[in-house]
């Protein structure tokens, strides 16, 4: 048992035992969580990443292996830890000791990372804040793409925030790029809410691994694609695995469905749909 018992991080600092290992492998290097594995620490959906991200001042020294404190900090035999040295923050008083502020973790995504992953973690940012937990709100945006390079400033016009989840942002996004109109979030008379529209009567459901072992959730959602089937409707689901690494058979699906959808009048009992597919952008 750990009852009363500390950890010694640095020298002069200690932690409890049940102090999040990250939080503390990261100040034991002598920085601070930033970037995906902030993010997580506020409980916002990131992609998974098999290092962490940690950022220390620019003039940082003595930095210490994170399961020794004992021994220097060496990037070529540490693989599994991403340090930058941007930490120019004045500000480190709880709760911003051991990581950034989610703003500031989104600014470093956004220099250090691709398009998808920089959209899919300002998304769920929004998201999350919409449900009450730690995140952003669409004002908070103005201020983070000013500190944004320049590569990123385009990819603002993109960022949404109504997706319930990361892999329904990169769906998003994808269906985008193939020239497919997707609105996320369509509020059905009768079922509820689903993930996306790309058509007048054709939607889509995104599934995550925990999808297929959650019984009571796979009954409710058979009920609610029988209920759009029945207002002649249809819903397509693809798995994250499907779409990322198949995408160009969710593609040919998703135009057969369209073009199908197209051929009929729309159904009144679905939220109005303006928008058709067009060519792939190149």
């Amino acid at each position: 048992m750990n009852c009363g018992a500390i950890i010694r991080v640095r020298k002069g600092w200690y932690s409890l035992p049940t102090a999040p290992r990250e939080a503390v492998e990261a100040f034991r290097i002598g920085g601070r969580l930033t970037g995906l594995s902030a993010l997580r620490t506020y409980g916002i959906w990131t992609p998974t990443t098999r290092k962490l991200h940690v950022v220390v001042p620019a003039d940082a020294r003595g930095l210490r292996l994170p399961t020794d404190m004992r021994a220097p900090f060496v990037i070529a035999g540490a693989p599994r830890w991403r340090v930058s040295w941007t930490d120019d923050a004045s500000n480190r008083t709880p709760p911003y000791v051991w990581r950034v502020s989610v703003i500031d973790a989104l600014v470093h995504i956004l220099n250090t990372h691709d398009r998808t992953t920089s959209i899919v973690c300002l998304d769920a940012a929004l998201h999350n804040r919409d449900e009450d937990g730690a995140g952003i709100l669409h004002t908070d945006l103005d201020h983070i793409f000013q500190l944004a390079p320049v590569r990123a400033q385009d990819w603002r016009a993109d960022v949404d925030g109504r997706a319930g989840s990361g892999g329904e942002t990169e769906f998003r996004l994808a269906a985008w790029a193939a020239g497919i109109p997707f609105v996320p979030q369509p509020a059905v008379v009768g079922v509820g809410h689903l993930d996306g529209q790309v058509g007048p009567s054709t939607f889509v459901e995104i599934d995550g691994a925990e999808w297929h072992d959650n019984w009571p959730a796979f009954k409710a959602d058979c009920e609610r694609d029988a209920k759009v089937a029945a207002r002649s409707g249809r819903v397509l689901r693809f798995s994250y695995d499907l779409f990322r690494d198949k995408w160009e058979l969710c593609e040919r699906a998703l135009r057969c469905a369209l073009t199908d959808d197209y051929r009929r009048p729309p159904s009144r009992a679905f939220p109005e749909f303006p928008w058709r597919m067009s060519k792939p952008r190149r």
